[in-house]
């Protein structure tokens, strides 16, 4: 099996936001198959709690007053450079920085671009900020030996923004953890709507407002009662009647069981969103944009960004609600075919020759 040094400006976290969770279930699902895993971090407020229940960490001050910059940032460099394992993966272009110029000729270097920004850039016709995350991509593809994203359709644009890449491109999908979704009471009782996620990042930012301006008053005048609950940090207050804004909640599971649908609303998106494969695994009915739900081939659900088509899909899971499936059979599908055992796969067959010759 192989030693891996997992490097990112971010710490992996089972309760952080979606980027930090995507990390803690991918290095969790690789010391599942018999990799060892040591991550190597930078000290910030983000919580090292979860991560050191399943690995070692070690976490880099690279800014203290009255301190050499550059000192403590060679420090973090050496130990990148002189650490006794096998491949180095590098999360995020951002956390490029960190690695030693010529680290490729010292351990295979796999990055993880996850989300294509220059790509995005491009769509919203930001060409300064699309040129300037070309130059940091290419930057990070120099010191890659290959190079992963979240999705097919991720590692298409990222070929159609780098004609000339040269680092082979994998996809590893994002999934599930069936321990974070256990069996729940399904209760059908009240006609309930859920959305969950960071609510701060710009693509759920414009999908909630566009599900709160143009789906939601549609929904709650065809159904008396009909509510809204909106879980997750960053989405402010509402006005909307029928809305409840609850923010970070401890138990995603047992809200998601009260409810009949569970909606995936993301704009102008990048990436995949982990919490779309976990609306599959909630047991409720799930409605999303094609943005959302672009990590998932063929989903169970609805996909549509036609706001009538959303209304009137909510309207009858709403109003048909004690004969819908409880749980929804896209749960069934979620917990099979989308956990995290298999989104880690393509990392594994990857790593595995590195360690057998080194």
């Amino acid at each position: 099996m192989a030693r891996i040094l997992w490097v990112s400006a971010e710490t992996p976290d089972r309760g952080g936001q979606g980027g930090q969770r995507r990390q803690f279930h991918q290095i969790n699902g690789l010391i599942d198959l018999g990799h060892e895993v040591q991550v190597l971090s930078l000290r910030s407020d983000q919580s090292d709690s979860s991560i050191r229940q399943i690995a070692s960490i070690r976490r880099f001050r690279v800014a203290v007053r009255g301190r050499s910059v550059r000192a403590l940032l060679e420090r973090m460099r050496w130990a990148i450079r002189s650490s006794d394992v096998d491949v180095i993966v590098v999360s995020h272009v951002d956390s490029r920085w960190m690695l030693p110029s010529d680290i490729r000729t010292v351990r295979p270097v796999l990055l993880d671009v996850h989300n294509v920004l220059s790509s995005w850039y491009d769509t919203r016709g930001l060409t300064e900020l699309r040129d300037d995350e070309l130059k940091a991509e290419q930057e990070a593809f120099d010191i890659s030996t290959a190079v992963m994203t979240c999705s097919a359709l991720e590692a298409e644009r990222l070929r159609r923004s780098h004609p000339g890449l040269t680092p082979p491109v994998l996809v590893a999908p994002l999934g599930v953890d069936p321990r974070e979704w256990p069996d729940e009471p399904m209760d059908r009782e009240a006609p309930l709507v859920v959305a969950f996620g960071n609510w701060s990042w710009h693509p759920n930012h414009l999908g909630l407002q566009w599900l709160l301006d143009e789906v939601w008053p549609s929904v709650h005048a065809q159904v008396p009662g009909a509510r809204l609950e909106i879980a997750g940090t960053g989405a402010g207050r509402s006005v909307h009647p029928g809305v409840t804004v609850l923010g970070r909640i401890d138990d995603l599971a047992a809200l998601t069981a009260r409810a009949t649908v569970v909606a995936v609303p993301v704009f102008e998106g990048v990436g995949a969103s982990v919490k779309f494969a976990e609306s599959l695994a909630t047991g409720a009915a799930v409605i999303s944009t094609p943005d959302g739900a672009n990590g998932v081939d063929s989903p169970p659900c609805l996909v549509s960004a036609d706001a009538t088509e959303w209304v009137e899909w909510i309207v009858a899971r709403l109003s048909n609600r004690r004969s819908e499936p409880a749980p929804s059979p896209a749960r069934a599908y979620a917990l099979s075919n989308l956990t995290w055992a298999q989104a880690v796969a393509p990392i594994d067959m990857w790593i595995r020759p590195l360690a057998i010759s080194s």
